[in-house]
């Protein structure tokens, strides 16, 4: 098989020459997906080269359209030899076929690369503001006081982070506090067990997650902005303080709460491995014993799949005497508490998005990989630098309150 492609406009060309059959299938998946996850969400299969499409093939073609159809794109074939086009139709998949190419698909090629757009920015309303609320504030390493856990309902329209617990009692609670994250009425919550997978609580109907609670910063309110980062040939990725730097840039350097949903190019961070609720006096925990407590990244993580990651994040002079964001070693300008989700990877749709629909789609795919607490490693020669995105979106106002930060 050989595959060539041509951008036109919005649209990729695929030019398809051979046989898609059981040899091929595999990579003519892999290589679609490729390209969009790379942005490319309108595809075009010039099928006058193949010579020939087996059930395999046709397996392949269906998991592209599927992926297609999931962020709202467009999939055709046009020029489809006759035993193509007859297998198609025999298999009832004939409305993949076109008689001719898309009106407002340009004639010629507008190059054969991939244009990236590097950030694009939307306004949904410039006045938009958030309101802050600090419910829980425990501070390592302190005895659990249990008159100070805090038992909170989770609705659409709360964003938060901390360190909590889905058990309905403060005693069963005890031995399972972990770091999580809520957006749009789903929590995703990782127990404090080094080889365990996050729990996930959705609301459905009537229910409405809620967690025993010892740490929380939350926030509800209006996402008044709105911004896509994809690489460039310049750019192939962007550090998390970039990121942040971009957004602040936007509300003229106000502290900010925040969600976005990207590709991974890695993780840097850390989670509970022990339940603070297991601490029987309060005390200094230093190396090593705090190996014992919390486990960290021994490498850049995860890869090409997708964070979910909520946070706060503010200058350094503008939020002075706070307690509850820390400082950026890599950009010590900046002040940031941040918690990330990792899920397998799914396209974004392009454009502008909603949040609440952006991450519904992802709990309601395949169960989440983890939880961290995301932090840098700054240390010379040896540390692992801070976490990346390769591509996504992201959400962000400013905070109406900062000063229950403090």
């Amino acid at each position: 098989m050989k595959i060539e492609y041509e951008q036109r406009g919005k649209y990729l060309l695929i030019r398809v020459m051979g046989r898609l059959d059981a040899a091929w299938a595999e990579y003519f998946t892999e290589e679609l997906f490729l390209h969009i996850r790379r942005g490319q969400h309108h595809i075009i299969i010039d099928a006058s080269g193949m010579v020939f499409l087996s059930s395999a093939g046709i397996r392949s073609l269906l998991r592209v359209f599927k992926e297609i159809n999931t962020v709202k794109g467009s999939f055709l074939i046009v020029n489809a030899t006759d035993f193509v086009e007859e297998t198609l139709i025999t298999t009832r998949f004939e409305m993949w076929l076109g008689d001719e190419f898309p009106a407002d698909m340009p004639a010629f090629s507008s190059g054969n690369e991939i244009e990236n757009s590097g950030i694009e920015h939307f306004i949904f309303n410039e006045n938009a503001t958030l309101i802050l609320n600090g419910q829980a504030g425990w501070q390592p390493w302190q005895a659990i006081d249990h008159s100070q856990v805090k038992r909170v309902d989770f609705s659409q329209d709360t964003v938060a982070l901390g360190i909590g617990s889905s058990a309905e009692t403060l005693n069963e609670a005890r031995d399972q506090y972990g770091e999580f994250l809520a957006v749009a009425g789903n929590v995703v919550y990782q127990l404090p067990d080094e080889q365990g997978h996050p729990d996930y609580l959705i609301t459905e109907k009537q229910y409405v997650p809620r967690m025993q609670c010892i740490q929380l910063l939350s926030y509800s309110g209006e996402m008044g902005y709105h911004n896509r980062f994809a690489p460039t040939d310049k750019t192939l990725f962007y550090p998390l303080s970039a990121i942040l730097k971009n957004m602040l840039d936007h509300v003229k350097g106000k502290a900010i709460g925040f969600v976005m949903l990207g590709e991974i190019e890695g993780l840097v961070g850390s989670f509970l491995s022990r339940s603070p609720g297991l601490l029987e006096e309060s005390q200094k925990i230093s190396f090593p014993e705090i190996r014992d407590w919390l486990s960290f990244s021994g490498e850049r993580s995860y890869r090409h799949q997708q964070a979910l990651i909520v946070g706060f994040t503010g200058n350094t002079e503008d939020l002075p005497g706070q307690k509850k964001l820390s400082v950026l070693p890599s950009c010590p300008e900046f002040l940031a508490h941040i918690h990330g989700a990792v899920f397998p990877y799914q396209p974004l749709q392009n454009g502008k998005i909603e949040l609440k629909t952006a991450v519904q789609k992802f709990f309601n795919g395949p169960p989440p990989l983890a939880v961290m607490h995301l932090v840098d490693d700054a240390r010379p020669v040896v540390g692992l630098g801070e976490s990346a995105l390769i591509r996504g979106a992201c959400w962000f106002s400013p905070l109406q309150n900062p000063e229950v930060l403090s």
